[in-house]
């Protein structure tokens, strides 16, 4: 066998290996959001995951109507470039519109560490660094140095609390994700029929959406990971070697945003690597070298700022990450399995801030959860269970109660803002939610295994990505939010998945036209 073709096949087994555990988990979570729903109640004081009986006979009859319809739109309208476009442009337009509407309609505050981090960039605007020092924020959790920043920022230029600047900079990042959702997926499925289906499936994406008014890294760091991730296929599939500066750019601010995109970053890196292997491209390693020190060199670059501006001798260790693993492990009858319990800070605090004796008490608790899960194998299937649906199967990836605790901090809403987030209003919006959510997860089951037969290395990474979110939050403090920017990351695969099915149904009832029954192409870089 020729050297080459060995070493493609072997990278072709290493990318099934988390591919086919991917498909399995999409199914997995498809299945139990047909039979459940999970979703939190109002004027709750703290994150409690609570769980009601879905219809899933109502959900699949909905699922098929909506192939149905589609199907017979694409029977009866040849999909063309000038469509495409149509299609696109208004998914485009809807993002914004309905991101503003939901900033004017809500009006709502801050709360919670959006609070914090608000408060906080007010008194560094006033010279107090104090909370880098004793027992406060920042103390714990250095790594919102740079949503400080940003905050700071954004204050000094248009006056402190300005929220509606902050939202209106959240729809900027929407429109980014919703944009490179729709040139990731031309670069990964070129056909015009998928990219219908995605812009179609873009209009869909209210948890996304009504996330316009947190006031945190998550939508800013989403509004920089997608044109990174965008950014990487396309180097896959040109080597266009001028793209290592932008997608590193991208990628560095992502992370100071949402630290947690370090999963995208950990899934391009594994890609990068491999692809050097097949393509014998070893500037795919300068690639992968830039990716990994620009997001390093901007951390640091903030903290030497800070270290400067306060006067103090180093920014704090903060709390070590191993932490969040512990508290992810540990069970919680109370609120559910893995979620936020202040382990994390208390832990930190009893140890007089000291990092290394807070990692040993957090790895003897990992090995103790460790240890039970092994010891009862039943119960530890069953904490996972638990944690997984917890936060997956929130339709709404707690959307709907951020913007209820915000609201609590002014009185003065419009009855349509008080029908949406506390009346009927809510009700439907979760049951559309619902209803896409299930849409989404069966659409991307169907497009990981149809993309396991195309043996795309760019499609792989896409779907390493969703795949790394799932693995690393069943380990990870676990959370409804944290799974939202892999939903919008398996819109695109869903957007095919759906296709694909469609077009072979169609083609089995020999009722498509000619047009139709090309094959939907993927990346040219196979493996």
């Amino acid at each position: 066998m020729n050297p080459l073709k060995r070493q493609e096949k072997i990278i072709y087994i290493l990318t099934l290996c988390y591919m086919v555990p991917c498909g399995i988990l999409l199914a997995f979570n498809s299945l139990f959001s047909l039979f459940q729903t999970t979703y939190m109640e109002l004027y709750q004081e703290i994150e409690k995951p609570l769980y009601k009986q879905d219809s899933p006979v109502f959900l699949l009859l909905l699922f098929f109507l909506f192939a149905g319809l589609w199907g017979l739109f694409f029977r009866k309208h040849a999909a063309t470039q000038r469509l495409c476009r149509l299609f696109e442009k208004t998914a485009l337009i809807y993002s914004v519109v309905i991101c503003m509407l939901i900033i004017f309609i809500y009006r709502v505050n801050v709360a919670c560490d959006s609070q914090s981090l608000s408060d906080i960039a007010v008194a560094f605007l006033g010279g107090d660094y104090s909370s880098f020092s004793g027992d406060d924020y920042l103390a714990h959790y250095p790594h919102q140095l740079g949503m400080v920043g940003f905050l700071e920022i954004i204050y000094f230029i248009f006056g402190v609390n300005n929220f509606t600047v902050l939202q209106l900079l959240n729809t900027a990042a929407i429109f980014s994700a919703v944009y490179f959702l729709h040139r990731i997926t031309e670069e990964l499925f070129p056909d015009f029929n998928v990219r219908i289906m995605l812009s179609v499936l873009c209009l869909g994406l209210l948890p996304l959406y009504l996330y316009v008014t947190f006031i945190y890294g998550d939508i800013p760091g989403m509004g920089f990971a997608m044109p990174a991730v965008y950014l990487i296929i396309r180097y896959l599939n040109t080597r266009k070697r001028f793209l290592i500066i932008p997608a590193s750019l991208c990628m560095c601010f992502a992370i100071l945003f949402k630290s947690n995109n370090s999963v995208i970053l950990a899934a391009a890196v594994i890609i990068l690597i491999l692809y050097s292997i097949t393509a014998r491209d070893w500037f795919s390693l300068v690639f992968t070298a830039a990716l990994l020190i620009l997001p390093a060199a901007g951390t640091s670059l903030i903290d030497f700022y800070y270290v400067k501006a306060s006067g103090i001798s180093e920014i704090p260790a903060g709390i070590p990450k191993i932490a969040w693993i512990a508290m992810g492990l540990q069970e919680n009858e109370y609120l559910e399995n893995g979620w936020y319990n202040g382990y994390n800070w208390v832990t930190y605090s009893e140890c007089g801030l000291d990092a290394e004796k807070t990692a040993q008490l957090c790895l003897a608790s990992i090995k103790e959860s460790v240890s039970r899960f092994i010891s009862a194998p039943k119960s530890g299937l069953r904490f996972f269970y638990r944690k997984f649906i917890s936060q997956w199967n929130d339709p709404g990836f707690q959307s709907q109660i951020t913007n209820e605790w915000y609201s609590r901090h002014r009185d003065d809403h419009s009855s349509l803002a008080l029908y949406l987030i506390y009346g009927n209003g809510r009700l439907i919006l979760e049951g559309l939610m619902n209803i896409y959510h299930f849409i989404i997860l069966s659409g991307a089951c169907a497009g990981a295994f149809f993309c396991i037969r195309s043996r795309s290395l760019s499609a792989a990474f896409l779907i390493l990505c969703v795949f790394g979110g799932y693995f690393f939050h069943m380990f990870w403090e676990a959370g409804g939010r944290y799974g939202l920017g892999y939903f919008v990351l398996c819109v695109p695969i869903a957007a095919y998945g759906l296709w694909m099915l469609i077009k072979t149904v169609l083609a089995a009832c020999e009722r498509v036209p000619a047009s139709h029954r090309q094959t939907a192409k993927g990346v040219s870089n196979e493996v």
